[in-house]
């Protein structure tokens, strides 16, 4: 361990309710390691954990899930790695068509009628967003297409519940999908893949892909 290194254990961070919902109680340290203790350990571990799974978990997800589309799909991956500034219309029509968060549950705090259906207040709701996504009379019927601009989709939910990570997420596809159409060429599945049921986040639990290396990458 180097002579700058430290190890913090309990004597070092008081875990305790504080009426003012500030950072955990500290001993002396310099500001910025007691704000990053604070965060990770304190009344914002929750927000903490929910940024991690979001710009991780659910993104290696949903590359697997785009892989799985852009298999049946060559055209579009041909036409991704000839134009990789179509990487943003790319992520938006893969979290579209095949998300990795395939339903939210939500509880309805009033009374509502939707198309006729009676959803009385306290109504456990669990809501689809594939359906919603690909509804033709919202978004047209036109097939899976990286060059049309469609409205938004409900793959990162809405509202006050929207995903505090979506735009980690978005960048980090936007790099990695125009980078792995370019060297993975004529991708195929060697063998039937295995998937995570759709509950909560699902993906590929086993994805195997055989290509032929592009001419850079050979």
């Amino acid at each position: 361990m180097s002579p700058r290194a430290r190890t913090y254990d309990e004597s070092d961070v008081r875990i305790r309710p504080n009426p003012r919902g500030s950072r955990p109680r500290t001993k002396d340290r310099p500001a910025h390691e007691d704000a990053i203790l604070g965060f990770v350990t304190g009344v914002d571990r929750g927000r903490y954990t929910l940024i991690v799974f979001g710009g991780m978990d659910t993104t290696k997800n949903q590359l697997g899930l785009a892989m799985q589309l852009f298999i049946d799909r060559p055209d579009q991956w041909e036409l991704l790695a000839l134009r990789p500034e179509l990487a943003a219309n790319a992520v938006e029509e893969v979290i579209r068509w095949n998300p990795t968060v395939v339903w939210t549950t939500r509880r309805a705090m009033e009374d509502i009628t939707v198309d006729g259906l009676e959803i009385p207040a306290g109504t456990t709701l669990h809501l689809l967003s594939p359906p919603a996504n690909t509804d033709p009379l919202a978004v047209g019927s036109e097939p899976f297409d990286i060059t049309v601009e469609r409205r938004a989709h409900f793959g990162f939910g809405g509202g006050a519940h929207h995903c505090l990570g979506h735009w980690l997420a978005r960048i980090d596809m936007r790099e990695a999908l125009p980078l792995l159409a370019g060297r993975l060429r004529r991708p195929r599945l060697e063998r039937p893949a295995t998937f995570r049921p759709q509950s909560g986040v699902t993906g590929a639990v086993e994805l195997p892909i055989a290509f032929h290396p592009s001419q850079e990458g050979s």
